[in-house]
């Protein structure tokens, strides 16, 4: 990026400003919840009340789309929708009781699933996302409430679902770094929030013993997939106190390089956060909250995001979301110079 670097974010805020008031998804991947989340961050990065209430606006708008009962949205979007709410509310950002403001989403959720004629909430991305959204949902009730016990329910039909549903390719890296297409670093996060709740103990054990074999024998080719892999396996062992992950562990932490993900394996192009520095820089910040902690140079990161040729790609430049877009890039640069 050159000296007009300002300029040019400033034309892609309006980009995104643009996209999000369009009829999109609601969404936090490609949709509207991320745009939100995206303002309500760069308002309080940068103080400006102009993105707060383009930020306030787009949460108004997604409860509205939500209450037109006319559109169907799949258990996957909606899970999304209330995972967005959830982090507006942890940060501060948006003020409310969790359990009120989500009721409708639970409701809309638990009818989506019970009456599905097709299982589309198990489509490649589908069941993981919501499976985490109904864990966070069991944290927050009240032990012995009805609302925790239905959803404590959801989460055993969930998960016994998913784990039926699992074949060998299922534990293999993605032939190039996605968040999302590798799958099993949100299955062991997903199982160790999960197991966190205490409620269905006896079988997760017994299932961690059975997939232990299957995990153990996988260390990824790529040095982001073994970061992203140590990252769940970090969580997962400090749920569940197993010592067994050890040798893992160890292992990835000796065979991660992230200036190798950078210059090696990301072309100029991937910056953003489902493939490429942006995702690499959050996955590093979220080891700080266990028990390793890999030190890197910020500046590196911010100098391969100042350089991509990704600011002038205007294929790419269609691409708006947090996940997959400028708007999770800015964030993320916004994070790194603030």
């Amino acid at each position: 990026m050159d000296i007009n670097k300002n300029l040019c974010i400033e034309i892609i805020n309006e980009k995104i400003a643009t996209y999000s008031n369009q009829k999109i998804l609601l969404d936090i991947e490609e949709g509207k919840m991320g745009c939100c989340i995206y303002f309500f961050a760069l308002a309080r990065l940068t103080n400006n009340r102009q993105h707060k209430k383009l930020a306030e606006k787009l949460l108004d708008d997604i409860y509205l789309e939500l209450a037109n009962k006319s559109t169907e949205r799949t258990a996957y979007e909606l899970a999304q929708i209330g995972m967005g709410i959830n982090y507006l509310l942890n940060q501060k950002y948006v003020q409310g009781n969790i359990n009120l403001v989500l009721s409708d989403i639970d409701r809309l959720i638990f009818k989506t699933i019970a009456f599905e004629n097709k299982p589309t909430t198990y489509k490649i991305n589908g069941i993981i996302p919501v499976l985490y959204f109904i864990c966070n949902r069991i944290s927050k009730c009240k032990k012995g409430s009805d609302s925790r016990f239905i959803l404590e329910e959801l989460c055993i039909k969930l998960f016994n679902d998913l784990y039926q549903s699992l074949d060998p390719g299922f534990y293999d890296e993605s032939y190039l770094f996605n968040i999302l297409r590798y799958k099993l670093p949100q299955f062991l996060y997903t199982l160790s929030k999960m197991y966190s709740l205490n409620f269905y103990n006896y079988r997760l054990i017994e299932i961690i013993k059975e997939i232990s074999g299957l995990v153990q024998s996988r260390i990824p080719v790529l040095h982001s997939s073994r970061l992203y892999l140590l990252w769940s396996l970090l969580y997962l062992k400090e749920t569940t106190g197993l010592d067994s992950w050890n040798e893992q562990i160890d292992i990835l932490v000796n065979h991660i390089d992230y200036k190798k993900i950078i210059n090696k394996e990301f072309c100029n192009k991937n910056v953003f956060i489902e493939d490429g520095v942006a995702g690499i820089y959050l996955i590093l910040n979220a080891l700080k909250c266990t028990s390793i902690s890999l030190p890197f140079d910020k500046s590196i990161f911010l100098e391969k995001i100042e350089e991509s040729e990704i600011w002038s790609d205007e294929e790419a430049l269609k691409n708006m979301g947090l996940i997959n877009g400028f708007s999770g890039l800015l964030w993320v640069y916004y994070s790194i110079i603030s």
